[in-house]
């Protein structure tokens, strides 16, 4: 399996994208990707498969002659996603109302939905665009121009809204940043991405903690960073959200390009 990172050009893009990741699997051999918990959101596109639901921590490619798509949201536990034959994929990972931002549907709040792009015909001609035979260079630039064609103004000001929660620690620092009471805040958090704002840092930190920990950085130095209580809530933390303590996940946790993390099977 090939990967490739390529980060946004747009100014405006690069608030609301994180980085456009492209695979490709050319042979028959049986893959398991497992995929962290996050919180930002993921649209896929696939070309020579389709993805499907085994559960709701797992799911499989199977083989399609139609081009498809799915959508993933903030998920609080690691998901399989099992594969076998050739396919091409792109992922866009999006900051939190990100979505949003560009498609003006409220899609933050789903876990997993299936074909998202078969929904709208407007959006059909991505599928064109990132299957075509032009570099990536020129695919990346298609796809910022229909992006930046389809932005809505009012929905990207919600996205730098949630930006800004990217830097915090604390819930009260979220309060701080949405100008909003505690009660407010976890209203919000729950309306806009079904998630509370402590589940919502917690993911953050583990997120964080990841390739500090495939860098060697010492837990008790990790746990101080991050502002636990100290190195056992660490642990226990990391555990519930990827159900591995940070030893077991050094020896399985990939890092690619400083930025994606998974583990390849």
């Amino acid at each position: 399996m090939k990967t490739k990172i390529i980060y946004p050009k747009n100014s405006l893009l690069k608030e609301v994208i994180q980085y456009f990741l492209f695979i490709t699997k050319n042979d028959d051999e049986i893959i398991t990707q497992l995929c962290y918990p996050n919180t930002n959101h993921c649209l896929s596109i696939i070309k020579g498969g389709e993805m499907m639901e085994v559960n709701k921590n797992e799911y499989h490619i199977l083989p399609s002659t139609k081009n498809s798509s799915y959508l993933t949201g903030i998920y609080k536990q690691p998901i399989k996603i099992n594969t076998k034959q050739p396919y091409q994929e792109l992922c866009i990972n999006f900051n939190p109302m990100g979505l949003e931002a560009i498609f003006g549907v409220n899609f933050s709040q789903t876990i997993f939905k299936n074909n998202v792009l078969s929904e709208n015909k407007n959006w059909s001609p991505l599928f064109e665009i990132v299957f075509s035979n032009n570099s990536l260079e020129i695919i990346q630039n298609e796809i910022e121009s229909f992006f930046i064609s389809l932005l809505h103004d009012e929905m990207f000001s919600n996205s730098l809204l949630f930006n800004k929660t990217l830097k915090a620690n604390q819930i009260e620092e979220l309060n701080d940043l949405l100008c909003k009471s505690y009660r407010s805040t976890h209203r919000y958090f729950v309306n806009q991405l079904q998630t509370t704002p402590k589940e919502y840092l917690q993911i953050q930190k583990v997120r964080e903690a990841m390739p500090l920990i495939l860098k060697d950085i010492p837990l008790i130095e990790i746990a101080f960073l991050l502002n636990f209580t100290d190195q056992s809530h660490f642990i226990k933390t990391f555990k519930k959200y990827t159900n591995s303590t940070p030893s077991q996940f050094k020896q399985t946790g990939c890092l690619v390009d400083n930025m994606l993390i998974w583990n390849l099977e």
